[in-house]
């Protein structure tokens, strides 16, 4: 199977040469073989959750599960090799280390995919990666190499572990580059979630759309989506984000569409009441 989608490496080169997407893979006492999936940006398409639906339903244990950090988890897999290959049709931008991005802004999470696809496989060593529009004010913690992106689009570090830091407007490549010489700096830890407690853009999300259009934010009790729903949220053939707070945002969807989605996902554990105490329920 071809490698898809156009963060992996640049169009010209022949198929053959495509780099194939392994997802990280852990064991855990309660659920066996986990599969790890660190979404750049948190982007992905309907039709990655129909793939992945289809995944938790044959080869795992029939959810599909969602986590802080843009991540996306199989767990109970059973068979390593097939998932694998199931998984090389996922058009979202895979990234071996946490690379996040505001996630109401298309621009900012464009330019997380373009510095994953810069950094490659580079391993991840207890630093994250952030992408944060000009106007958010996203949490990240100290854990973090930090990029700002201006309302003119172009890209600055904002925060780095770093003492000589670059203070011109960065490319995607530069900014992979100082990166790298960060984490080669940085101590292995393990990331800080304390900062992404809370449960991130939930609701009803307008202000930055045009009238009439309206992303919904929903967030989803322990993370669990059944792998009915997963197909479910697939079918709403719209742009989907995985926050880095381990939520749901469902894109550009008119207003009247909208309610009908409300009333279609809310009793199926898709949680849109940001004073739900079942956000913070662990």
């Amino acid at each position: 199977m071809r490698w898809q989608h156009s963060c992996a490496m640049p169009s010209w080169l022949p198929v053959t040469l495509v780099r194939m997407f392994t997802p990280e893979l852990y064991d855990d006492p309660r659920y066996g073989t986990c599969a790890r999936i660190r979404v750049a940006g948190g982007s992905n398409k309907a039709q990655d959750w129909v793939l992945l639906a289809q995944c938790a339903s044959t080869l795992a244990d029939g959810f599909v599960y969602i986590d802080r950090f843009s991540v996306v988890e199989l767990r109970g897999i059973k068979d390593v090799e097939e998932l694998n290959g199931q998984l090389q049709e996922l058009e979202l931008c895979p990234t071996s280390v946490p690379v996040v991005a505001s996630p109401l802004s298309a621009a900012a999470k464009e330019v997380a995919q373009k510095v994953a696809a810069e950094l490659g496989g580079v391993q991840a060593g207890g630093l994250n990666l952030a992408v944060i529009a000009h106007d958010d004010d996203m949490p990240v913690g100290s854990d973090v190499v930090s990029l700002k992106l201006g309302e003119d689009g172009s890209l600055h570090l904002a925060q780095s572990p770093l003492a000589e830091a670059p203070t011109a407007p960065l490319t995607p490549h530069t900014a992979a580059r100082h990166y790298e010489e960060a984490l080669q700096c940085a101590d292995s830890v393990e990331q800080s979630a304390s900062v992404l407690t809370d449960p991130g853009p939930i609701g009803w999300l307008d202000k930055h759309l045009p009238e009439g259009i309206v992303d919904l934010g929903a967030g989803v009790h322990r993370g669990a989506i059944p792998a009915e729903y997963a197909q479910l949220i697939g079918q709403l053939e719209v742009d989907i984000t995985v926050t880095p707070w381990g939520g749901l945002v469902f894109h550009n969807i008119a207003e009247g569409d909208a309610e009908v989605v409300l009333r279609v996902l809310a009793p199926r554990g898709f949680i849109f009441d940001i004073n739900s105490p079942l956000l913070r329920a662990e």
